[in-house]
């Protein structure tokens, strides 16, 4: 069987994270006045407006304006930047105007933006001393389990369902008695209906292992994680650290670079539920001599559930040695959704681990020069899906890494799904297949595509039997082309994704290069993820190329989302020189959002593509010629 992973993402995937524009707290304006020139520090008066944005009931938006904000954890703290009330929204301008810089380089396990509750009590894995137990064992993918009272209990509450690793179930994972100081499996679920005469509790996303009586399986309640708390449309840098000593186990070693930026990381989501975090991407600070954006690790969604990453890219960390270093992204949540977003250069460039980490869905996304792979890293991450993943020189494995971790690693997860995988490039590291499927108990190996197809589901006396690996067709023609969209569909009746032949560039995320024209980003509830970017112009001829990447070859439908009005001009988009479709007018009498297809392309190699936008004149009732672009969607045929 396959878990249904359709619950990944943002209140279980039933609504898009939402574009708030009620209470937006200025900082740049009275009564903060921050320094958006990157000249002075502002953490201080930062953090008062995210205060203040978390002090009213509804809480609010924290903008940034295009700007440098230079930022740095203060003595005695564990981030720069603290979310720790829900409804609070951290947003810049877009990724390109927006620049968080954190200029300290001693970051041993800190962040620049760490969203977490101040409660201390919060925990999956406590003793939790008001624990009821369960009276029957709770099957895997169970909805309902039965409890010996549900006094204290109703629908709406929140809980940890959840077993001991015992002796006799680190026995049966062929793991002997090494696992048993691990704090088991472990599941944070909402009750949604309570049967007293049963005493039966309906929980709101399935199980993803079976809880036996035997392990002490129980539940308890838990306090409130924090929701709707977001970061949008910003970059992240951070300073390079000059310190020598960066070698593998150096971050053990005080006074060497690697010990300073041991576990330094961009944003931490911590016990949230219901949160994003999109377009949010790295960059390398001017002040860096090294072409590196971060100190080590990119964004890390730890004991959190229902979280969106979408549109992000995390790129270049300096130090990528043992320890838990250049992790791009860390997945140790659950039923949590990364999207349409890229890992570049990274140790490992997105990696699932511990125990609790299950149905998390990974969906169009791209893994990119990897110093080694991404993967399923330890402790049993069960139940995860790998759907329309592009690896660029890059390998994805769920392996039984035994013989690595203070803790055996042992073996990495089961019941995990690679779907569809896009091999655009051999790996450089770590062989010649680009997944490596060793899992305990099931795993599944799905279609493949692309230049590099190689699967490798060879067994270890802890992983037998081998996986499942349907790859003998293209996963061209694999049907349908993404687990993860037709789940969704089929459990909501609707389409609430884009379709995974599609590769999305928001037009905010991406940096234009000019000629004599003026480009800027704006906030906005119509655009597709809240960001959109106007190329200001005057005059026929004015024009704007970016530069995108493609993930395969082959041909693709390009279509082009932009916002229509009466100030708009006319354009023409040319791919590498050559013309794609014809004159587009954007003119309309009242404002409103169109996608059209202009053509198709073909790419025949990797290399990076220039899309230009050349305005090429107006409509006779036009007053402009202003081009709004949203989005460029290249649909893959």
């Amino acid at each position: 069987f396959l878990h249904d992973f359709s619950y990944a993402g943002y209140r279980l995937r039933q609504a898009e994270p939402p574009v708030r524009m009620d209470r937006v707290l200025d900082v740049t304006q009275a009564p903060y006045f921050a320094d958006n020139t990157g000249a002075s520090d502002v953490t201080a008066v930062l953090q008062q407006a995210i205060d203040d944005a978390g002090a009213v009931a509804g809480g609010g938006v924290v903008y940034l304006p295009r700007g440098t904000y230079r930022v740095a954890p203060p003595t005695g703290k564990a981030s720069a930047l603290y979310i720790g009330k829900s409804n609070v929204v951290l947003r810049g301008q877009g990724a390109t105007a927006t620049f968080l810089y954190n200029a300290a380089t001693d970051m041993r396990s800190k962040r620049v933006v760490m969203v977490a509750p101040r409660e201390s009590s919060v925990s999956w894995t406590s003793g939790a001393t008001g624990a009821t137990a369960l009276t029957q064992d709770a099957p895997n993918q169970a909805t309902r389990v039965q409890v010996a009272s549900v006094t204290g209990y109703a629908v709406g509450t929140w809980v940890v369902v959840r077993a001991d690793l015992t002796a006799a179930r680190s026995e049966e994972l062929n793991m002997g008695t090494t696992w048993t100081s691990l704090p088991g499996p472990s599941f944070y679920r909402q009750v949604v209906a309570v049967d007293a005469a049963t005493r039966t509790l309906t929980l709101d996303i399935p199980l993803r292992q079976g809880l036996l009586l035997r392990d002490a399986a129980r539940v308890y309640r838990i306090p409130a994680h924090l929701s709707e708390v977001g970061i949008e449309h910003l970059s992240i840098g951070m300073r390079e650290n000059p310190t020598p000593g960066t070698g593998e186990e150096d971050y053990t070693v005080p006074g060497t670079g690697a010990y300073a930026m041991h576990e330094a990381t961009a944003v931490l989501m911590n016990h949230v539920v219901d949160g994003w975090i999109r377009g949010v991407n790295s960059y390398r600070p001017p002040s860096n001599t090294q072409d590196v954006h971060l100190l080590s690790n990119g964004i890390d969604l730890n004991y959190s559930r229902n979280v969106t990453v979408d549109a992000c890219e995390m790129d270049k960390p300096q130090y990528k040695g043992g320890g838990g270093n250049g992790y791009l992204y860390s997945i140790r949540s659950s039923d949590s959704l990364i999207k349409d977003s890229v890992a570049f250069g990274g140790r490992h460039n997105f990696d699932f681990r511990s125990m609790h980490t299950t149905g998390n869905v990974l969906f169009n996304n791209r893994a990119s020069n990897g110093e080694k792979v991404s993967d399923f890293h330890m402790h049993l991450s069960a139940a995860n899906l790998v759907d329309n993943t592009t690896l660029y020189q890059e390998r994805f494995e769920a392996a039984d890494r035994t013989p690595y971790g203070t803790t055996s690693h042992g073996v990495t997860t089961t019941q995990s799904v690679f779907w569809n995988t896009n091999g655009a490039k051999p790996p450089a590291y770590g062989g010649t297949s680009i997944v490596r499927s060793q899992q305990y108990g099931q795993g599944y190996v799905i279609g493949v595509r692309g230049s590099a197809t190689a699967v490798d589901v060879s067994v270890t006396t802890k992983t037998a039997p081998a996986d499942l690996a349907e790859v003998a067709t293209s996963g061209n023609e694999l049907v349908p082309q993404s687990l993860y969209v037709d789940q969704v569909q089929k459990r909501l009746g609707r389409a609430v994704e884009h379709e995974a032949q599609a590769l999305v560039y928001q037009a905010e995320n991406l940096k234009p290069t000019s000629a004599g024209d003026v480009s800027s980003t704006a906030v906005e509830t119509g655009a597709e993820l809240g960001g959109l970017r106007y190329h200001n112009t005057g005059a026929v001829g004015a024009k704007v190329t970016y530069t995108l990447y493609p993930r395969t070859v082959g041909t693709f439908a390009v279509s082009v989302r932009t916002k229509r009005n009466s100030a708009r001009g006319q354009y023409q988009l040319d791919v590498g020189g050559v013309v794609v479709g014809g004159t587009r007018d954007d003119y309309a009498s009242a404002t409103a959002y169109a996608e059209v297809e202009l053509g198709t392309v073909t790419f025949t190699d990797l290399e990076p593509k220039a899309l230009t936008f050349t305005v090429v004149g107006k409509n006779a009732a036009s007053t402009g010629y202003n081009v709004a672009l949203d989005a460029i969607r290249l649909v893959r045929r």
